[in-house]
């Protein structure tokens, strides 16, 4: 327990006094000071004791605070959904990376990469200089990629480096030429490529002019054409797939992968393995346990009563203190609705009270049954299905048109002949309805010549349309909500409590710490009045004290000239 010493510094205004009264030295400054001690002591110190008592419990709550908010660290992380969805990801060579984002399917798969997306590419020909003109007569070059054409006017003095400059200003970010020194006699070539890969990015370059400009640099020779743009071709689960880019991050939810080189081998192949990352899990776990043993620690020194030094703990008696280790202790060993309890998880309290944390039961339980434990620490959300009856359907001519009648934003068409009979409409509109690619919603006919749409849990039913046109198919405009069922998990609970008492705004610790620091400045206040009157009470006891001592000095003076006086005159008459 933290202890803290309060100095208290008395003042004294009293002066140093000669004796008074007939000498015997009874009316002095030391008598006040004792005097002043005296009162002190019923005034002051009872005060100054409070203060110390209210500094050792600010001291000592302040790190039952900082101890009770490193476990809520712990227990905010464990009921945390997001921690229940990280991914980590195993793949086998370095063909292909895979990055899985939270909340990506766990699952196993190979991929083999045929070939990887590449860029268009074409060189000129060798000139001696950035500034080379390369044609003799004026011409007209066209730059086709994609649904784009750019038209290039060449002129007998156009430069290798105005072609660069023209081809990166006209072909808007979808074509770069740069010019690059590859030494030898004539070291530059003019290097033009498609800024995106795959086979929709391939350039076509012609002339339309009468010049020979495309020859003169060499790109129409099929050597200069250095890469051919293709798509990216590689075998996902024995299906092979096609994308336009080496990075694909539209094939499985949650997944980004990039194609990195060809296994030209048919027979490698590469494994990829996504599975729930456990690790921050499985280190707040320990955390946990750690925080929880320091708090108590804290708490059991700090509240209660020891025997045999017949001391009391700082806090022994204040509820605020005391419920928690309580409320936490409880929650620790509590069992839920399914008999679950944490040391089935690999926490465990011994004879003493002490946590500890077994890694290997935890592990074992991560391999058997990993959704359990997301279900037992952080909870789990379900939902109810839906379901809506329509009244009965008539027979006559259905003709329900695009803008007539929806369900969930899906546009529903039927049409019946005027024969149709009530049975022959219901068919259709069930039909219709299971034709339309609704999402977890499906209708069926009920026993009252009606329609039931039943939708599956969380799918919500939105029916809208004419107001005619559904009467005559037995619906009317309707929202049904599917309602979430949550149920807390252990750490879900155990996070709320700690909450409770660390949050703060309105935390019980923290209320209990704001009523001692107004404590703190009570009883200051209450020190300064008492000193303050001590010092008016003791100052005006000074002044008396002064004024008797300088009357009885006075008399003194005069009785012993009266003295003087009687001794003469005795002795005259002897």
């Amino acid at each position: 327990m933290a202890t803290t010493s309060t100095t208290t510094t008395t003042s004294s205004t009293t002066g140093s006094l000669s004796s008074l009264g007939l000498g015997s030295g009874v009316l002095t400054s030391d008598v006040l000071d004792k005097l002043r001690a005296a009162d002190e002591s019923g005034l002051v110190t009872p005060i100054d004791n409070k203060l110390t008592a209210n500094a050792t419990k600010q001291t000592d709550l302040a790190s039952i605070l900082s101890l009770a908010n490193a476990l809520k660290s712990s227990t905010n992380v464990l009921s945390d959904e997001n921690n229940y969805l990280k991914r980590t990801t195993t793949v086998s060579n370095d063909a292909v990376s895979v990055i899985a984002i939270g909340g990506a399917a766990i699952e196993n798969f190979t991929l083999h990469v045929n070939t990887l997306a590449k860029q268009d590419i074409y060189q000129s020909t060798s000139f001696s200089s950035q500034t080379s003109s390369f044609t003799s007569a004026s011409d007209t070059l066209n730059l086709k990629i994609g649904t784009s054409n750019y038209t290039l006017d060449i002129t007998s003095t156009t430069t290798l480096s105005d072609l660069k400059d023209m081809i990166n200003d006209r072909a808007g970010g979808k074509v770069t030429a740069s010019i690059l020194n590859v030494g030898g006699t004539n070291p530059y070539k003019l290097v033009i490529k498609s800024t995106s890969t795959g086979a929709n990015n391939a350039i076509t370059l012609s002339s339309t002019g009468t010049g020979t400009a495309l020859t003169d640099l060499g790109l129409d020779t099929a050597a200069n054409h250095l890469q051919t743009a293709t798509d990216a071709s590689f075998v996902y689960n024995g299906v092979t797939i096609n994308r336009s880019s080496n990075t694909v991050s539209d094939l499985v939810s949650g997944l980004s992968l990039t194609l990195n080189k060809e296994q030209t081998d048919a027979t490698t192949n590469t494994t990829v393995a996504i599975t729930q990352d456990w690790t921050n899990i499985t280190s707040n776990l320990k955390s946990l346990v750690s925080g929880y043993n320091d708090l108590m620690t804290k708490l059991k020194s700090t509240t209660t009563y020891d025997t045999t030094a017949k001391t009391a703990g700082t806090f022994q008696g204040v509820s605020q203190v005391n419920s928690l280790s309580s409320a936490i202790r409880k929650e620790v060993l509590s069992i839920d609705s399914k008999g679950r309890g944490l040391s089935d998880y690999g926490i465990s309290m011994d004879s003493t009270g002490v946590l500890s944390f077994n890694s290997a039961t935890f592990d074992a339980k991560v391999a058997a049954n990993p959704a359990d434990i997301k279900d037992y620490f952080q909870g789990s959300t379900t939902y109810s299905s839906t379901s809506y009856n329509g009244s009965a359907v008539a027979a006559g001519a259905l003709s329900i048109g695009s803008s007539a009648f929806s369900i969930n934003g899906k546009a529903i068409t039927l049409t019946t002949g005027a024969s149709a009979t009530a049975a022959d409409n219901l068919a259709a509109i069930k039909t219709a309805i299971n034709n339309a690619g609704l999402s977890g919603i499906t209708a069926s006919i009920g026993t009252n010549n009606n329609i039931v749409l039943k939708g599956t849990a969380g799918a919500d039913i939105f029916i809208t349309g004419d107001t005619t046109a559904l009467a005559s198919l037995g619906l009317s405009a309707n929202n049904v909500y599917s309602s979430p069922t949550i149920k807390d998990g252990i750490f879900s609970t155990f996070n709320s409590i700690m909450n409770g008492y660390v949050n703060t705004t309105d935390g019980t610790l923290t209320q209990y710490n704001t009523s001692l620091t107004t404590l703190k400045t009570a009883l200051t206040t209450s020190r300064a009045t008492a000193i303050s009157r001590l010092d008016t009470k003791y100052n005006a006891m000074a002044t008396k004290f002064a004024a008797y001592d300088s009357m009885i000095s006075k008399l003194n003076n005069e009785f012993s000239s009266l003295s003087t006086i009687i001794k003469q005159s005795m002795t005259s008459k002897s």
